[in-house]
């Protein structure tokens, strides 16, 4: 990205420092469709591959990495370019703001994205350094985070630009991957065979009907749990006994005696215990070299660990904590696999008896709200305290507390737990399926119905002016916003 307006140039060979960071952008499979696509016909022109991408940002201090998450990308056409060659690119200064001035006001990241005339596997060039440490500097006065890829067929390089030592930051690994209906794969740099270490013989029949890649990307998981009762207990046994080694588990509560009838994990000593308590010491006797972050208190408070998460299992029984678990997935990208039950008797006798699974694939699938499967009221009820529900309920307003416990039984729960865990395989193992996402299980019948959560761009959420790839939240720079808006040489 160079502009005729900055023409500003420095020595290159001391402004690149090793980070030991690591660097991952995200993209859309539609996004990255229209980008590679662009770039190949580039290619076949011998012309450099340009584009702007505008993103948000997820860190993880405890692998010291930079997840860019991208909300969508900019291609300048022919009218928007002052040159366009086999070795370089300039984008006009007009153009230049109007992408900036979009960026400032959402509060993203820009990555400038090129590619190299038959260089498979490129590296920049020192015209690259030298427009880098520029742009990263004019970025810096913006307020707007910088970095830089430039991508081919095989391979990659990064940069990051670091405006507290003015230097182009070398992450110690660089890599692209793509949100697919199968969950996150990586596309760049190309993945060789090489030697592994063997599978342990525990895995040995399931790895006979998926095969040996599939169970690597299943232990590879780190898996969230939200909600440790009935269904989120029985996910817990599933995911520890085919291979999934790391998770994360979050819920409030204490085990009660009424609970021991659907907790596999618990027994009568662990009557008033943190159920993530129990439930680690549980995995850890599965696999002691299980690697657990337990979690006691609401989702709310906890967004940051989940982050870290490959695919977050959603058991809750209240709407407010779907809300903030559809919030955590599109916000970073992170497969949401959302599960509920429900039984209605009337005098002791069963009218109906079932339960849902609702699978969020962010920029792939719609999300629970724009589905229509949060309800609103039941979410603003959660709010409300204890006593308050308890007033409500004994006017017959509320399911679900102590007044008015809701049925409940295990078998119900596994069926509905091993429909969630077998979303979260077909997603590792790439097994094709038909397009749905939403399972509804009717137990009187029993018949399972498939339904599609068709993405609305409307949608606060994941529409396109939501939060879809926001990554964490920060402050707006007004000041900002108004010096790469208004025209040059205005007062």
């Amino acid at each position: 990205m160079t502009s005729e307006t900055r023409k500003f140039r420095v020595a290159t060979s001391k402004k690149q420092r090793k980070s030991g960071k690591s660097f991952k952008i995200i993209f859309p499979a539609s996004i990255y469709d229209q980008i590679t696509g662009q770039f190949k016909a580039m290619e076949a022109q011998k012309l450099e591959g340009y584009a702007l991408a505008m993103c948000g940002l997820k860190t993880d201090l405890s692998d010291n990495s930079h997840t860019y998450l991208v909300k969508k990308v900019f291609i300048p056409e022919k009218g928007n370019l002052i040159e366009h060659s086999s070795v370089s690119v300039t984008p006009s200064g007009e153009y230049l703001e109007k992408v900036l001035a979009e960026a400032g006001e959402s509060n993203s990241a820009i990555i400038e994205i090129h590619t190299h005339v038959d260089a498979p596997a490129p590296s920049f060039s020192s015209v690259d350094l030298e427009n880098g440490i520029d742009n990263g500097r004019f970025l810096k006065s913006c307020r707007i985070r910088f970095g830089m890829i430039v991508m081919g067929s095989e391979g990659l390089s990064a940069l990051e630009y670091d405006g507290d030592s003015d230097s182009l930051r070398v992450p110690e690994k660089a890599s692209i991957a793509v949100m697919t209906r199968h969950g996150l794969k990586t596309v760049l740099p190309v993945q060789k065979p090489g030697a592994t270490e063997p599978l342990a013989e525990v895995y040995d029949r399931q790895v006979r009907l998926w095969g040996s890649q599939s169970q690597r990307r299943i232990e590879a998981t780190t898996a969230g749990i939200v909600g440790l009762g009935g269904t989120g207990s029985v996910v817990l046994q599933i995911l520890s006994r085919i291979g999934v080694k790391k998770f994360v588990l979050v819920d409030p509560d204490d085990i009660e005696e009424s609970n021991l009838s659907r907790l596999p994990y618990a027994i009568s000593t662990d009557v008033g215990k943190k159920k993530v308590k129990v439930a680690a010491a549980h995995l850890k006797k599965v696999n002691k070299n299980a690697e657990i972050t337990s979690l006691a208190g609401p989702v709310a408070d906890f967004k940051d660990k989940l982050k870290a998460c490959t695919v977050i299992f959603g058991c809750v029984d209240n709407d407010l904590a779907r809300l903030t678990l559809n919030e955590i997935s599109l916000r970073y990208f992170i497969p949401l696999i959302d599960t509920g039950t429900e039984i209605f008797v009337t005098e002791g006798s069963l009218d109906e008896m079932g339960g849902q699974v609702r699978v969020v694939i962010p920029s792939v699938t719609g999300c629970l709200e724009c589905g229509g499967l949060i309800d609103k009221e039941q979410a603003a009820m959660s709010m409300l305290s204890q006593e308050e529900r308890n007033i409500l309920a004994a006017a017959g307003y509320v399911r679900g507390t102590d007044l008015t416990p809701a049925p409940a039984v295990m078998t119900l729960n596994a069926i509905i737990a091993s429909l969630a865990v077998q979303e979260f395989v077909d997603m590792m193992t790439e097994r094709g399926r038909p397009d749905y996402s939403y399972l509804i299980y009717s137990g009187r019948s029993p018949i399972i119905d498939r339904l599609s959560l068709e993405r609305c761009d409307t949608c606060p959420n994941c529409g396109s002016r939501g939060i879809l790839g926001a990554g964490e939240e920060k402050k707006q720079s007004r000041a900002c916003l108004k010096m790469i808006s208004e025209e040059p040489g205005t007062p």
